[in-house]
């Protein structure tokens, strides 16, 4: 039996759109729910126990954590696009072929940035011109997520080629027990309850590391079990040798992709260190304030991967009349998601910033202002988002990237840095949703006006793996 039952690609290509999107979604926004929550709960542990300087350097270490984590989803993103194209053409092959490829390539490439991070830590914390309150912290906790790249980024990689086959389920399902035992043993190793060892901000970095190591074994026993299209057995071991070929076209449409998020994480970056300038108690309530943010973005990251997975089944159909429907719908079902989660957040008032930041005080009345500027931005996200995962669908993974390199450090990074003279702070709290809307009205026109549906698909049907390949 298989986790991707033929039933799924038919609904994909002549199911009714919006109930199939919505419920494809549903997992996805559940097991980014999950994410979340984990990570709320991890940062309301250090808050309370470790104090505000130990949450800034959480807001550190997510940072890093996904600007690194770009070349692993660049790479799962182009191999989902390709597994689902592929099952859209009928080529089951061409699906192997892509597993062996990007499983070979993220384990070797975590392990070099698992070794090269723990080194540069101190280095990089420094240059972010951490506060010195929390530097201890920032450079412990960056180490410790450091070794939990090799595993989660496998994970992450072999997550989205699920989806690229049209199962959301099984993720959402593994994804529980990995947060499970996260949010069972953070706290626990934290303060060293039950007998275990005190880690204190270490505890957060060991947790998560064995939660997703026992939920990416779990996952390799189910799929091969299920019989998962993306199991190889047999002769298709082979594929895990390194195929250049292959591994070249999924490096050129991958790259754009890690590119992007590397750009879009830099622009946090270079904004952080902007807002460390400011001292600690402005660190730490940005660090509170944007652990709301997670919340408004998570639909349009779901509806945008769920829109991806199923535009590109349609367009390995040729069906592209629906692809222009699941682009609208797409994005409106996620801009209302995210409009009722803003309102929802701004309704509860300051209770949730109480979570991180208990003692209250300036470091809360800071918080709260921050996110009058900068939360209902994040809405037109949804749009941006929702748009480029229509347009990655058909492989056009450069543009997204342009785009939020045009919006991110040509227009979000300066207007913060040239308006801090005459706004101050707020120059950085209004930079971000500038930098959303901007990026939302380049999207909307080059999805109307680009070039993106000429791109050829990822891989054709045929015998030879170098043959199948389609080279740009």
């Amino acid at each position: 039996m298989s986790t991707s039952h033929p039933a799924t690609h038919s609904r994909f290509i002549s199911g009714p759109i919006t109930p199939t999107l919505a419920l494809f979604a549903l997992p996805l926004l559940m097991t980014n729910l999950l994410h979340s929550l984990a990570g709320t709960w991890g940062a309301i542990w250090v808050g309370q126990v470790l104090g505000a300087n130990a949450l800034t350097a959480v807001a550190t270490a997510n940072v890093v954590m996904m600007m690194v984590m770009g070349a692993a989803m660049g790479i799962g993103t182009a191999a989902a696009v390709a597994i689902g194209q592929s099952l859209g053409a009928g080529d089951q092959q061409a699906v192997k072929r892509v597993v062996g490829g990007a499983v070979i390539f993220v384990i070797g490439f975590s392990l070099i940035v698992t070794v090269a991070g723990w080194l540069l830590t101190p280095a990089l914390v420094d240059w972010m011109d951490t506060p010195a309150p929390a530097r201890d912290f920032a450079v412990t906790h960056l180490r410790y997520t450091c070794l939990t790249m090799p595993s989660i980024f496998t994970y992450l990689v072999m997550m989205m080629m699920l989806r690229g086959c049209g199962d959301a389920r099984t993720p959402f399902k593994f994804t529980l027990l990995w947060i499970s035992l996260s949010v069972l043993l953070g706290p626990m190793l934290l303060q060293g309850s039950f007998g275990l060892p005190k880690l204190g901000i270490a505890g957060l970095g060991v947790a998560n590391l064995l939660g997703n190591s026992v939920a990416l074994a779990a996952l390799v026993v189910y799929i091969y079990a299920k019989r998962s299209p993306i199991a190889l057995h047999g002769s298709d071991i082979r594929h895990l040798r390194p195929d250049p070929v292959l591994l070249g076209l999924l490096a050129r449409r991958g790259v754009p992709m890690a590119m992007e998020t590397l750009v879009v994480q830099g622009s946090y970056f270079a904004l952080l260190t902007l807002v460390n300038s400011y001292g600690a108690a402005t660190a730490a309530a940005y660090s509170g304030a944007a652990q709301l943010w997670v919340y408004v973005q998570m639909p349009s990251n779901a509806l945008s991967t769920s829109m991806s997975a199923m535009a590109a089944m349609n367009i390995g159909a040729a069906r592209w009349s629906r692809v222009e429907k699941i682009a609208v719908r797409g994005c409106l079902i996620s801009v209302l998601i995210s409009t009722v989660a803003t309102a929802a957040i701004y309704a509860l008032g300051d209770a949730p910033l109480r979570l991180f930041i208990p003692d209250g005080g300036a470091v809360l009345d800071k918080a709260w202002h921050i996110n009058t500027h900068a939360l209902w931005g994040w809405i037109a996200l949804s749009v941006s988002m929702g748009l480029f995962g229509i347009m990655r669908a058909n492989g056009a993974m450069l543009a997204p990237m342009l785009i939020f390199g045009a919006t991110m450090w040509g227009l979000r990074v300066p207007f913060a840095m040239l308006l801090r003279p005459l706004l101050g702070e707020d120059a950085i709290w209004w930079s971000f949703p500038f930098g959303s809307i901007c990026s939302a009205v380049i999207a909307c026109a080059y999805y109307r006006w680009g070039g993106w549906r000429r791109q050829s698909l990822m891989l054709v049907a045929a015998a030879s793996p170098v043959d199948a390949l389609v080279v740009e």
